[in-house]
């Protein structure tokens, strides 16, 4: 038997079990390529599922490198790989797993990788553990009209979405339960005059149960029956291509993203620590100044030098609670017990000292996680990719999930289908073009030069001298670069009577109106 055709029968075995699937065509996964960005614990689920059904291609996008604490929820990754590329170890992993496999891996952020890669791809999946990349690989899906699934895992729950662009060519919805759906909201929305019967009806439903039956019958379906016919005959044009092949996507459900964590960072060292974690800040900050170098979170005598400098600012952080709430005249009054009590209380609050390992969970903003939940999200992540890849090739083997929103309670076994909706304002799927909603968190005594030096942090880098600034509620200039007495960078931003959650509007002059895409910032302002 030559090569070629003892790796055909030698294929056949490998994927002979799923192909006894009603409706399985192995062919489709032939000619199928998967983009996965983030490799952690759901990315590595998920490869793993795709390459062991014989997936042509996978593409692996992840910035990270591989952590101690990663072996415990990340199966393609093993004591020794530490310090490596996730990606690229799990390319080899994969490889090992199925040598027919094509894999392509980048060690990159999602925004540097070329268009094409992600046009390359039949279904994109997001695995990622940070908003605003989740956001960015949305907003690109919905661009290449490419389905999306995305998941999320946070200690013992966790969620899947999937998202079917408009134009995507990928069917989605049933067109009677979406009838169904319309008629309702017209039934609810009818004109008293225009059915007095049909109102009267519900009334009468109200005070006698034992007639519902007969009242329904005679009063209320001829006029759904009515409502049904108004609904069939305009659904296809006026209904159908909000509701069918199309679902909500990320954007919809995070209307708002929350502030970015450098923000918080930066402001907390501006002021002093409130919490624990603004302790390990801190600390980061002052192994900075003393040794002229980050910390080396794979070090132990720096983990444990870090360990100690914010152990130093948890001690300061309690002393100061403790003389805020307890002032010498009231200290005076106080026995022995009662003062250790009062240090015990602000000890319990602010949390016991530090531990090794939270260290890197604070500085690396991790999230709390465990490889069963991140199983049960990437299986599910997986089994809606698959229906879906079957779809963008013709076939069929089950509709997608429905509604196209799941959260897992691993707490009490519980699993809630979310019927969310596709919102008209949404900045990436909506009508809305050239906007962009951000989240600002800025010192208290932040001035409006802040603004653009915030913004860069978060990799928004806008030109001071082609941006104005406005008070959305007051409709007041901030800073204006053309006109001089709006242009003072040092005025604080709450004596322009910019409040707390107060949004302002950041918008183009000049030049910068044709070079931007955004038209408007609209950010919302939080001090801390």
């Amino acid at each position: 038997m030559s090569h070629r055709k003892k790796e055909h029968v030698f294929k056949s075995r490998l994927f002979a079990r799923q192909q006894l699937i009603e409706g399985w065509d192995q062919e489709v996964l032939n000619q199928s390529c998967i983009l996965i960005a983030g490799v952690g614990a759901l990315g590595c689920e998920i490869a793993k599922d795709f390459t062991l059904m014989g997936i042509k291609k996978l593409i692996l996008i992840d910035l990270d490198t591989i952590e101690t604490s990663n072996l415990s929820r990340q199966m393609l990754f093993r004591p020794g790989d530490e310090g490596r590329p996730k990606a690229e170890v799990a390319a080899e992993r994969l490889k090992e797993m199925n040598p027919f496999i094509e894999i392509d891996y980048y060690f990159e952020k999602l925004q540097n990788i070329p268009l094409d890669v992600y046009e390359e791809a039949d279904i994109i999946v997001a695995a990622l553990d940070n908003y605003n990349a989740r956001l960015d690989l949305n907003k690109l899906a919905l661009r290449l009209k490419k389905p999306f699934v995305e998941g999320g895992t946070v200690g013992f729950e966790g969620h899947v979405q999937i998202v079917i662009p408009e134009g995507s060519g990928i069917s989605y919805g049933n067109r009677e339960r979406e009838i169904e759906r319309v008629v309702n909201e017209e039934l609810w929305n009818l004109d008293e005059t225009q059915y007095p019967d049909y109102f009267k009806a519900l009334k009468k439903i109200e005070e006698l149960e034992e007639e519902i039956e007969r009242i329904k019958r005679e009063k209320i379906d001829p006029v759904r029956e009515e409502i049904k016919k108004q609904v069939e005959s305009q659904f296809d044009d006026k209904h159908a291509p909000k509701l069918l092949n199309i679902t909500p996507c990320y954007r919809c459900l995070v209307p708002i993203p929350p502030p970015d964590d450098k923000l918080i960072a930066a402001c907390t060292l501006k002021g002093l620590p409130r919490n624990r974690n603004d302790c390990v800040i801190k600390a980061e900050v002052n192994f900075e100044k003393e040794f002229s170098r980050k910390p080396d979170l794979r070090n132990d005598d720096d983990v444990l030098k870090l360990k100690e400098l914010a152990q130093e600012e948890l001690e300061k952080l309690r002393e100061r609670v403790f003389e805020e709430n307890v002032p010498p005249e009231k200290k005076n009054a106080l026995t022995e017990e009662e003062i250790l009590e009062w240090k015990e209380n602000i000890r319990t609050t602010f949390g016991p000292d530090f531990q090794f390992h939270e260290m890197e969970n604070i500085l690396g903003n991790k999230i709390p996680a465990i490889q069963s939940v991140s199983s049960i999200i990437a299986s599910i992540q997986s089994q809606e990719v698959l229906k879906l890849l079957f779809r963008t090739k013709g076939r069929n083997i089950g509709d997608p999930m429905y509604p196209p929103y799941i959260n897992y309670n691993g707490v009490y076994g519980q699993f809630d289908m979310l019927d969310i909706i596709k919102r008209e304002d949404c900045l990436a799927c909506g009508k809305i073009e050239g906007e962009e909603t951000i989240h600002l968190v800025v010192p208290f005594n932040a001035d409006v030069g802040y603004i653009f030096k915030a913004l860069q942090l978060i990799e928004i880098d806008l030109n001071p001298e082609e941006w104005m600034i406005t008070n959305s509620i007051t409709k007041e200039i901030a800073w204006h670069p053309l006109i001089p007495q709006f242009k003072d960078p040092t005025i604080k931003l709450n004596s322009l009577n910019i409040k707390n959650n107060d949004i302002i509007h950041l918008t183009p002059l000049g030049k910068a109106r044709e070079q931007f895409e955004i038209k408007k910032y609209n950010a919302i302002i939080s001090y801390m």
